[in-house]
C-alpha cells in the first residue's frame, strides 16, 4: 500500500518509515523545512519525501494531491513537554491545527483514505491509582500543554468521523523509547551521558525526579502497532499502546548504569524536574489485544541496550543527535 507519514525525519517517524518498507509499502514522508534528516540516512533512497510545515493547510493538500494514499500516519507534533511549556501557540499550532489540516486535507482531497492519528497517553493525566491500569475509556485530563493540544485534536477528529464519514483511528502511546531519541527525554539522556562518559566526560549523570514510575515500550514495538491500528483498528476509536506495567525511573538509570563501561555518579539537576509530574501510570492493552491481536514484544532490557549501544555508536562517528 502506499502510506503517508508526516514528522518521517523524527523518532517514531523514521521508525515507522523502516517498518513500512520493511512490510513492502511505498513510503511517502513530510519533513519540516531546516530539519536534520540524520534519522533516515540509510532509507532516503527508497521514500519520496516533501518538505513543508504541517501547521500551513496549502502544504499537505499539495502532497496529497499528488497521489492517493491508503494511509495517512500523521506523527508530526512538539511532544517534549519543557517545550511546549516555553511555546504554548506554537504547540497548538502544530500539534492541533497540523491535525486538523490533515483531517480537512483528506476531507476534500482523499475522503478514501484511512488516517491514524498520534495522540498520547498523556491525555489522562494525573489518574488515580485505582484507575490502573487505564483503559481507552478513562476520563481525559490532561496536565500539560503538549497533551492538552492532542487532547483537543482528539476531540476535534470526532466529527470527520460521524458527520463526514472519513475512516480516522486514534493512537495513545504510552512513554516509548530506543535507537534515535533525542537526548531530552529521560532514558535517551541516561544514554548518551553514559557514552559520553564513557569516551571521557566528567563521570556525572545529571537527572530530574527519579521516583515517578513509567510504562514503557520499544519504539520498534509502536510503530509496528501504528501500521496494525491503520489496517484493523476501529473507525473512531481510540487505542492504548502500553506494555500493561509501570518502571521506576530510578530502574531505568540503574539498568543503563548496570552496562556502563564506567562508574559514574548521580547528581539531581533541578533544571531537569518538572513542576508538574504524574507519579504513576500504566495502561490497558485490552482493547488493542483484543480488535488487532497487538501486544509488545521487545524486551526492556534489550531497548535499553540498544539506544545506549545508539549513543555510543554515534558519538564515536560524530554524529549529531
Amino acid at each position: 500500500m502506499r502510506v503517508l507519514i508526516t514528522g518521517t525525519e523524527g523518532f517514531a517517524g523514521s521508525h515507522l518509515a523502516e517498518h513500512c518498507l520493511a512490510m513492502g509499502d511505498e513510503v511517502w514522508g513530510t519533513i519540516h523545512p531546516g530539519n536534520r534528516c540524520s534519522n533516515l540516512v540509510g532509507i532516503l533512497d527508497h521514500l519520496v519525501l516533501r518538505a513543508g510545515d504541517v501547521a500551513s493547510p496549502g502544504f499537505l493538500r499539495s502532497v496529497l494531491r499528488e497521489a492517493r494514499f491508503d494511509v495517512v500516519f500523521h506523527l508530526a507534533a512538539i511532544t517534549f513537554v519543557p517545550e511546549a511549556e516555553r511555546e504554548p501557540a506554537r504547540t497548538y499550532e502544530v500539534n492541533l491545527m497540523g491535525g486538523l489540516n490533515i483531517l480537512e486535507g483528506v476531507r476534500t482531497e482523499s475522503p478514501g483514505t484511512r488516517v491514524l492519528l498520534a495522540s498520547s497517553a498523556e491525555v489522562y493525566g494525573n489518574a488515580r491509582p485505582e484507575a490502573m491500569p487505564l483503559r481507552e475509556d478513562a476520563p481525559i485530563n490532561p496536565s500539560n500543554i503538549a497533551a492538552a493540544a492532542k487532547a483537543a485534536l482528539e476531540v476535534v477528529a470526532r466529527p470527520f468521523v460521524e458527520s463526514y464519514g472519513l475512516s480516522v483511528v486514534i493512537a495513545r502511546p504510552f512513554n516509548h523509547t530506543g535507537p534515535r531519541q533525542r537526548p531530552d527525554f529521560v532514558c535517551s539522556s541516561f544514554g548518551e551521558q553514559i557514552a559520553r562518559i564513557e569516551r571521557g566526560a566528567e563521570p556525572v549523570i545529571r537527572v530530574g525526579d527519579l521516583r515517578p514510575k513509567r510504562d514503557f515500550c520499544d519504539v520498534r514495538d509502536i510503530v509496528r502497532g501504528y501500521r496494525m491500528l491503520a489496517l484493523k483498528g476501529r473507525s473512531g476509536e481510540a487505542y492504548n499502546l502500553a506494555s500493561g506495567r509501570s518502571v521506576c525511573i530510578r530502574d531505568i538509570l540503574d539498568t543503563l548504569v548496570a552496562m556502563s563501561r564506567v562508574q559514574a555518579r548521580i547528581e539531581v539537576d533541578k533544571a531537569r524536574v518538572r513542576a508538574i509530574e504524574v507519579p504513576d501510570i500504566y495502561g490497558s492493552t485490552e482493547k488493542i489485544e483484543k480488535d488487532i491481536g497487538w501486544k509488545p514484544e521487545m524486551p526492556l532490557e534489550k531497548t535499553l541496550r540498544d539506544l545506549l549501544n545508539w549513543h555510543r555508536d554515534r558519538l564515536s562517528c560524530g554524529r549529531p543527535a
